[in-house]
């Protein structure tokens, strides 16, 4: 068992050479920027900003994380391409989300909900609306 541990601390660390947090903050910053000018567009709609300030403070908190938080290794594994964090769909349909519709969302808890995403979408990679009845799948 040791060696197995030793094997996924040494897996992590160099996961977290590839540090997500840069990447992954400018991602956000661009999202919040996007819902600043929504605001500015549509009578400054409070979730608009809401959402916006939200997400600058969830890039602070992914900032203040270690980079080798199990959740960051995990999101470089899954995102990052390059230099670029390029999430799925889901991942990325629910970041320019946060916080709209609920104020209480947690920067904590959303960094948890976005390795779930993540991960549905690497799952649903090439699975167009989702898993397929068995043999329904014209594109296999």
């Amino acid at each position: 068992m040791q060696g197995n541990d030793r094997f996924a601390d040494d897996e992590r660390r160099r996961v977290a050479a590839r540090d997500v947090r840069p990447a992954l903050r400018a991602y956000l910053r661009d999202i919040a920027d996007w819902r600043r000018q929504r605001a500015r567009e549509y009578d400054r709609d409070p979730r608009n900003v809401r959402t916006a300030d939200g997400l600058d403070e969830l890039a602070g908190a992914i900032d203040a994380l270690p980079a080798d938080d199990p959740r960051l290794v995990r999101l470089s594994q899954l995102g990052l391409r390059g230099e670029v964090f390029e999430p799925g769909q889901q991942l990325h349909y629910e970041v320019g989300r946060f916080r709209f519709h609920n104020a209480d969302v947690t920067t904590d808890g959303f960094v948890t909900t976005i390795v779930e995403l993540a991960e549905i979408d690497m799952r649903e990679q090439g699975e167009f609306g989702g898993p397929q009845v068995p043999g329904d799948e014209p594109w296999r």
